[in-house]
């Protein structure tokens, strides 16, 4: 049985799901700028600029997934994404736990 699906649509998929989880990078930097602002943490300021830069290098991957011709394996921005998020997460824990 022949697929119904567009022939773009996968590639399209994967791109749009790596500038969702760059969205979520740049909305996590701005809650963490947020807090420090609120809390005068300016160590806080430093988590939020890395944060932006990992969304914009995300952003990147899914634009060049996007514009690639077919859907490749990315297993090293997969784990980019994954030890950054692991950093994120692990500087956040840090950072509430000094300032408690």
């Amino acid at each position: 049985m022949p697929s119904t699906e567009r022939p773009g649509a996968p590639r399209e998929r994967t791109g749009l799901a790596w500038q969702r989880s760059a969205l979520g990078f740049v909305t996590l930097g701005g809650v963490v700028l947020s807090v420090a602002a609120h809390r005068e943490a300016p160590g806080l300021l430093a988590v939020s600029a890395a944060l932006a830069i990992v969304a914009v290098a995300v952003w990147r991957q899914g634009r060049r997934a996007y514009e690639s011709t077919e859907v490749q394996p990315q297993r090293q921005a997969v784990a980019f994404v994954a030890i950054s998020t692991a950093l994120a997460a692990l500087a956040a824990a840090v950072l509430v736990l000094v300032h408690l």
